[in-house]
């Protein structure tokens, strides 16, 4: 067997795992159906009224999704309630963006080449790309309408950090890497 010895060779395998989790990602939310009642009541017991209208907001998909993140945190630190709504909540931003199937795509594969001048630019272009660039932007939005919604600042921060590299998060980080694993494993 070979060694991935290389920082190349480690960059190749991450890539690659990143790429099917993206790819699976992108098979389940085509096919995703809501929750189960039992889960929505689960939800509506760890939000606030406020912060549970925004996430009844999101997309089948993403409600799914956003359960599993959680229960995954719950399992890692039990008794959190914080972070568990930090993993229900993270993508809320998504909700004030149209993001069909198409931009979802498009922002995976271009988001690694986007600069910040290149977002701005794209922002007040008026077209398909000032829609993409504000699913770009969907943690910035998803933490002001959080931060209007009342929630706990470490919820917050968590939605607007959470495509963040490790040393760039203002959190805890032992829950953000709980939330960064649970988020990965997650359909």
């Amino acid at each position: 067997m070979q060694r991935l010895g290389s920082q190349e060779d480690r960059l190749l395998v991450v890539r690659s795992n990143h790429l099917h989790h993206l790819v699976s990602r992108f098979f389940f939310t085509l096919v995703a159906k809501g929750p189960e009642q039992n889960e929505v009541d689960w939800v509506r017991q760890q939000l606030s009224d406020r912060e549970f209208e925004l996430w009844a907001q999101m997309s089948s998909a993403d409600r799914v999704h956003s359960i599993s993140v959680a229960k995954r945190v719950r399992l890692d630190l039990p008794g959190d309630k914080t972070a568990s709504t930090a993993g229900l909540l993270h993508d809320v931003g998504k909700v004030a963006v149209r993001s069909g199937v198409t931009t979802r795509v498009v922002a995976s594969i271009a988001k690694p080449m986007v600069t910040a001048e290149r977002l701005k630019r794209w922002s007040s272009s008026g077209s398909f790309l000032s829609n993409l660039a504000s699913f770009l932007e969907y943690p910035r939005i998803g933490a002001e309408l959080l931060q209007a919604a009342g929630s706990d600042e470490f919820v917050v921060r968590w939605a607007a950090e959470h495509h963040l590299q490790k040393d760039k998060w203002t959190v805890d980080e032992r829950r953000g890497e709980v939330l960064v694993r649970a988020d990965y494993l997650a359909m």
